[in-house]
């Protein structure tokens, strides 16, 4: 029988209760819920059944020193990420801390010297990592279908949202940047294939409460000439495609069901001879009359790469998610941190990719010369005012 890692959840509000609890309950022979905290007394109460044998705490001290606890999963306030981490770490146990990983620079330099000091005891949540349909765009730019690839566009819409809870608030270090930034610039660098040579970004704040951005436009150009094209957005009531990769011998395209890929490419046996540019007249035609493109059109299933939850209830796999539940996440990272601390088997997000990751975005915010300012109405609305 597998032994089980008894899992302490720091934070029992949205996404302490709906993503952590939840994803962590579908695996019941690698781990046990044994403790939860949160300072709220009513985030303390009516619980989902996966904290039915759960002590509960009213602060991270307190639950500190319960020596049931093996890892804690940090589900609290952006800010105290790395805070609640770093007393984790202090006091001996694992701990897997959610996005945005660090939200100064100071944050960042203090979890990379926890990494170094506490070697293998700090995972970080990048679980969309792991997503199918990222997973397969990966595969297919690398199997090189689509030839050499010059630009990708990551694209997230999470409908048109007036939030008005402490994630639209500067204060709070909130804002989609921060929210839906780690998952997406994550992806963007791998997709990337090289460092990063630059960057340009555009932050607005067009319709939710607070002081923050809702709305992301972020470009990256690597050092291969490589660019990768992030956009993230609540504002649009008419979502588009997830992802995008255009190539010099064929395009892919995964509409925003993320159930299949859209495939359009030159047929593998075709050579592309070289060809010179004509300076002189030239036959009344657009492209070159003098050759014959034969193109494969495909439309492929995008592979499982495990469970799919929203709003904590997992999907069958031909299921289609209800939009008003919100966005779909996955369960696969929790193997992998099982793996590693069982197994030895190194958990695939590093802590160097991670924190790149966090400077990215701080990169990104100082590049967009975003000023906060409040507003509560749309931008239309406070335009006409």
């Amino acid at each position: 029988m597998k032994r089980r890692i008894r899992v302490g959840i720091l934070g029992l509000g949205r996404a302490g209760r709906h993503m952590h609890a939840a994803e962590l309950a579908l695996s019941p022979d690698l781990f046990e819920i044994v403790a939860g905290c949160d300072h709220a007394p009513d985030r303390r109460q009516e619980l989902p059944k996966h904290f039915v044998q759960a002590r509960i705490y009213p602060s991270l001290e307190e639950m500190l020193v319960d020596d049931r606890i093996e890892m804690i999963t940090i589900a609290t306030r952006n800010f105290d990420h790395t805070p609640h981490a770093l007393a984790v770490l202090e006091a001996g146990k694992y701990v897997v801390i959610d996005k945005p990983v660090a939200v100064t620079q100071e944050q960042i330099d203090a979890l990379a010297e926890a990494a170094r000091k506490y070697p293998g005891k700090l995972f970080l949540r990048h679980n969309r990592r792991f997503e199918p349909a990222f997973c397969y765009v990966r595969h297919l730019i690398a199997s090189g279908i689509l030839g050499n690839v010059g630009m990708v566009k990551v694209y997230r819409h999470p409908g048109f949202v007036r939030r008005l809870d402490w994630q639209t608030r500067c204060d709070c270090y909130g804002g989609i940047l921060n929210n839906w930034g780690p998952h997406l610039i994550d992806q963007a660098l791998r997709l990337l294939g090289s460092p990063v040579a630059d960057l340009w970004c555009d932050l607005q704040h067009n319709v939710t409460a607070g002081d923050a951005d809702d709305q992301v436009k972020l470009i990256l150009r690597g050092t291969n000439r490589r660019v990768v094209d992030v956009e993230i957005s609540t504002n649009t009531m008419l979502p588009g495609r997830l992802y995008e990769a255009w190539g010099d011998r064929g395009t892919l395209v995964v509409p925003v069901e993320e159930k299949t890929v859209q495939l359009r490419y030159l047929d593998p046996a075709q050579k592309l001879e070289a060809i010179e540019s004509v300076r002189e007249n030239f036959p009344l035609a657009y492209g070159n009359p003098n050759e014959k493109l034969e193109f494969v059109e495909e439309e492929r299933p995008i592979p499982p790469t495990g469970r799919i939850l929203q709003r904590g209830r997992t999907l069958a796999p031909d299921e289609t998610p209800d939009p008003e539940m919100g966005y779909t996440y996955p369960d696969t990272m929790w193997g992998h941190i099982y793996a590693d601390i069982v197994d030895g088997v190194p958990y695939p997000v590093t802590m160097d990719e991670g924190l790149e990751t966090a400077r990215i975005i701080e990169r990104a915010r100082q590049a967009s010369g975003y000023v906060p300012h409040e507003s509560r109405l749309s931008g239309h609305q406070a335009n006409q005012e």
